[in-house]
């Protein structure tokens, strides 16, 4: 009799019955929140997803998305299943189907079989596809800012809730943030007037992606990571995308991007999203100084 690991017998009466012992999968990265699993099941193959509640204890990201965005981490993996209909019914890309979810314990997807995305492997098309896709949910536009499935925090908060947020990162951070950049970053913040939020991914990096083997899909490319999603402002999630794009690029996904969405000026809000990006620790950058000169 096989058994799905870290799971009581209750959590796995209704899940799909085993037909050989769960294989450990490693992690891609270091501050990993969950352990993997690949699992042979009756119904195909699975990848279960069991909440490591110590790593998000200890995580400057999901910190950072509790207490801007209110993700309510991790007893949102409760609800990862409305993340999948709302990328599947509005995005570009394939995700895997959610077959369970259990608030702050684990989530089982389908496996879909294929290569995670790595850098050197990105094509113009794939930039593309990117592209239409993030223009797609930028389209979703909120008056109300937070949780990606009930935003529930007011337009006019965001200043206040964005500077104190900021002020907790710099506390907890391991890095020497200049007292003349946080400064300046912190009065940049006090001007800040968004006007709507949209859809975001707050880890948006390459290998989030993976090219599936499959051939049935219009675009067979997925996105197998859905936790770190919420609705906030467009610009913070360019930003991001200037250190996740070469020049190239961000050139090209701008092109494409404004076929469908007007593009904003973000230039009165851009260093206070670096320094917030950089205190969350999305790409693992340490160099402030490095982080902060990024400019296209």
């Amino acid at each position: 009799m096989y058994a799905y690991p870290k799971l009581t017998p209750a959590e796995q009466l209704t899940l799909p019955r085993l037909i050989a012992d769960p294989e450990a999968m490693q992690s891609k990265f270091e501050d990993s929140t969950h352990q993997l699993w690949h699992c042979e099941t009756v119904d195909g193959p699975m990848v279960l997803k069991v909440c490591d509640h110590d790593a998000v204890s200890t995580s400057r990201f999901w910190y950072g998305m509790n207490e801007l965005f209110g993700a309510n981490f991790p007893n949102s993996i409760g609800q990862i299943y409305k993340t999948h209909t709302l990328l599947s019914e509005n995005g570009c890309f394939v995700v895997p189907d959610c077959l369970a979810a259990s608030a702050s314990r684990f989530v089982l997807t389908r496996f879909l079989a294929g290569k995670d995305v790595e850098v050197k492997w990105v094509t113009n098309d794939m930039v593309v596809l990117l592209a239409k896709h993030i223009a797609q949910l930028h389209q979703q536009r909120h008056q109300k800012w937070g949780n990606l499935h009930a935003p529930a925090f007011a337009l006019a908060n965001w200043t206040d809730k964005l500077l104190l947020t900021l002020r907790e990162l710099v506390e907890k951070s391991t890095s020497n943030i200049p007292e003349s950049l946080l400064s300046e970053v912190l009065a940049q913040v006090t001007r800040l007037r968004e006007v709507d939020f949209v859809p975001i991914m707050l880890d948006l990096r390459w290998d989030q992606f993976r090219i599936l083997d499959s051939k049935e899909a219009d675009y067979p490319i997925a996105l197998i990571d859905l936790d770190a999603f919420a609705i906030g402002p467009r610009a913070l999630e360019l930003v991001l995308l200037e250190y996740v794009l070469t020049t190239e690029q961000f050139d090209l996904f701008r092109t494409q991007y404004t076929l469908e969405c007007d593009w904003p000026d973000y230039s009165q809000q851009k260093a206070s999203y670096q320094l917030l990006l950089f205190l969350m620790n999305v790409l693992g950058e340490t160099d402030i100084q490095r982080w902060m000169q990024q400019d296209y």
